[in-house]
């Protein structure tokens, strides 16, 4: 046994673990990571949605002119 396949082996056992408990997680906390992203995301998009309606509209005046 070297030094190398210890390490690997500790490595790939932390790995391991960290993915068991992100499942678990993941199952055991799923309404709140749901509420959590939906929440971000409609965040997001209401901040996104006013710079996305100014560019449209710069966009359509832009066209409107050059025609």
């Amino acid at each position: 046994m070297t030094v190398w396949t210890v390490i690997k082996r500790f490595l790939f056992g932390w790995i391991a673990a960290g993915g068991l408990l992100v499942i678990v997680s993941c199952v055991k906390y799923r309404e709140f990571i749901i509420t959590a992203f939906l929440n971000n995301t409609w965040a997001w998009i209401n901040a996104l949605m006013p710079v996305v309606i100014i560019l449209v509209g710069i966009r359509c005046m832009i066209r409107a002119v050059l025609k």
